[in-house]
This record gives C-alpha cells, structure tokens and sequence, in this order.
C-alpha cells in the first residue's frame, strides 16, 4: 500500500512538471514555431549525438566488464553492454533510479554470476559515478566561472542542494569502503538516535541491515586492494560515460548552427543542470530536467530557440536511448527464452514395413500401409 502511494505520488509530481514544461513553452512559443525551429536543426550534425550515447552505454559496460573479470566471474563484453542497458532503461522509468540496480543483478544472475558479485559490480559502479560527477561539478565551477549566475536563484539553489547531497553520499560511500570501523560506529549512532525520536522503530532489524551493507563494502575493500588500479578506471570510464551526455547540448547547439559558446562552457553548463535534478526522486529527472535547461540554457541558445533545444537534447539523451534500451532488453529476454527452450526434437520419419522401438526398447509390429 505504501508503495503504492509513493508511485502514486511521484507519478504525479511527473506529470505536473511536464504539464507546467508544456505551458511554458507554448506560452513563449506556437505549435507552429516550435516545429519550424525543429526542423531548422541539421539533422546530419544531430546524428553525431548517435554514437555519443552508444559511447555513454559501453563505457558502462567496459566498467563492468573489468569489475567481473577482477572478481574472477568474467562476462563477455556484449552481455556487460546488455546490463547496463537494462540499467539505463529500468534507471529511467523508477524513481531515484531505485529499479536499474536490482535488474542488472538479476540478468547477471541469470549468465551464472553470483548475486554478491553483481551487487558488488554496482556498489563500485555508483561510487564511480558518483564520483565522476562531483569532479565534473567541481571542475565546472572552477574553470567555467559564472555560469552558476546564468542558472538563477531558484536553479541555483537547486545546484546547492543537489552538490551537497552527492558530497554527501561520496563521502559516506568513501568512509563505508576504506574506514568500516568509524562508518559502523556512525549508522550504529544514527540507528539509536532515530529509536529514540521513533520509540517503533525495528533497531535490530536496521543494525543487521546496515551490517549487512558494511560487509559488502569490505569485499569492495578487499578487491581494490588486490586490483588496485581498478577503481581509477571505473572513476575514469564513468568520467567518459558523462562526458558524453554532456556533449549531447553541444552538438545541437552547432545543429542550429550557432556559436559563440565553447564546447566546454556548454558541457559544463550541462554538468551543473545534471547535478541540480539528479539526486530528485523522479524518474529519468523527467519535468525538473527539462524547466532546468529551459533557465539555464537561455542565455545559450536564446528565447526562440531554448524550448527546441531542449526538447532534442532530451530526446537523444534520455528518451531514444530509453526507446533503444527498451528494444535491446526485448531481444535479448527473447533470445534468453528461446535458448532455455533449447530446439525442438527431430523426429525422424519410419519408413514403411520397419519396426517402431517401443518405449520399453522392444519392437513394435510393422506398421501397416494406409489408415491406422
């Protein structure tokens, strides 16, 4: 029932984002102009955003693919890029991205790999990318500076609260992996704490969990140690992985054949609106991403050309990918299913006049010629 609510409730904070995005729009803009902008993009530099976010899946899959082969479970490389398109797709239609985790575990599951294995594949995976993108932010901030006045005040305060939460998370993931002691003692007092405040809070039930995630943060431990170069490469994939997604801006900014702006001011802008939506418990950010871009990328694209800007940046970095993701995820469940069937037994036929094995292994009569 809780759940139920919950998906309820976020369902509905989607599509009122959507619904006040769309009124923006057409209150700046017709359904006609807004077309003929579209279609005023060349679509031939639009295609580069193609391998772009071909790049974005497989930088995440080559990450798992060398996690896996560390934990001595290795994958080939086109299953690794089919878990990190059930990633992608299940990420984007929960909210919080709580749905893609789970479901890459599972197929792993299904290849042989261990549950533990897997669950360890996506614990480094999340602080990589956590990580990635907090060193995006930063670097951001840093070299391209003034762009957070461009953002606004109610962006921009979003764009706090959104580098505070992944500070937050990093660190504790950080303290979680390489100082279990201090991180047990911390959760142990949060636990107590919160059965103070909530009297029916279940503080054995909690204390096992959270003894339960420690310990897997010491296998994460225990493989960095013995592969120690293995987290400055998944650190460096998800780097490439976002940089991807922050180029996609870029090349539509050049497909309305504007300049003016560099590649890098443009990605950097993009990094910063990622971080301002990404820690929201909506699916794929969907509405709070796109009202981000359309403040943040005014002064970019200007006011007649932001709205379509948007709407193509966001198809080609979350919504065809989706789709893509979607139709791979399909294949693959139905070669899975057609493999577990396995072929179906070829029965050979019995000429006339010779014997028929029984299932006992003596013969049969002959059988007759015409009707039986």
């Amino acid at each position: 029932m809780k759940n139920k609510v919950k998906h309820t409730i976020c369902l509905g904070a989607v599509l009122a984002l959507l619904a006040w995005t769309v009124y923006t729009i057409l209150r700046e803009q017709t359904p006609g102009q807004l077309g003929r902008a579209l279609l005023s993009a060349d679509w031939r530099v639009l295609l580069l955003g193609l391998p772009l976010m071909a790049a974005f899946l497989c930088c995440e899959a080559k990450a798992t693919h060398a996690i896996l082969r560390a934990l001595g479970c290795p994958q080939p490389f086109r299953r690794c890029a089919y878990y990190s398109s059930t990633g992608f797709f299940f990420s984007t239609i929960t909210p919080s991205a709580t749905g893609g985790q789970p479901a890459q575990v599972v197929a792993m599951k299904k290849d042989g790999v261990p549950a533990a294995s897997g669950a360890l594949d996506m614990l480094l995976v999340t602080i990589g990318y956590n990580t990635a993108a907090m060193a995006w932010g930063i670097a951001a901030l840093v070299a391209a500076g003034g762009l957070t006045e461009r953002l606004g005040g109610k962006v921009g305060l979003l764009l706090g609260l959104g580098l505070a939460v992944f500070t937050l998370l990093d660190a504790a993931m950080f303290l979680f992996l390489f100082l279990p002691g201090p991180a047990k003692r911390l959760l142990y007092g949060c636990i107590a704490l919160g059965a103070r405040v909530w009297p029916g809070l279940d503080r054995a039930g909690l204390e096992r969990r959270a003894d339960e995630h420690l310990a897997e943060y010491h296998r994460g431990a225990q493989l960095i140690r013995r592969a120690p170069g293995l987290l400055a490469q998944v650190v460096g994939l998800s780097m490439a992985q976002l940089g991807c997604s922050y180029a996609i801006p870029y090349v539509v900014y050049r497909a309305f054949g504007l300049s003016g702006f560099s590649l890098w001011e443009i990605m950097a802008l993009q990094a910063l609106c990622s971080i301002a939506v990404g820690y929201l418990p909506l699916p794929g950010s969907a509405g709070a991403a796109e009202n981000v871009f359309l403040r943040g990328f005014l002064l970019i694209y200007g006011e007649t050309l932001v709205a379509p800007a948007m709407i193509l940046t966001r198809t080609m970095s979350c919504y065809l990918v989706l789709l893509a993701t979607g139709i791979v995820l399909g294949a693959g469940r139905a070669l899975r299913r057609a493999a577990s069937e396995g072929p179906l037994p070829v029965v050979e036929p019995v000429r006339t006049g010779e014997s028929v094995p029984s299932a006992a292994g003596e013969e049969k009569l002959p059988r007759p010629i015409g009707r039986g």
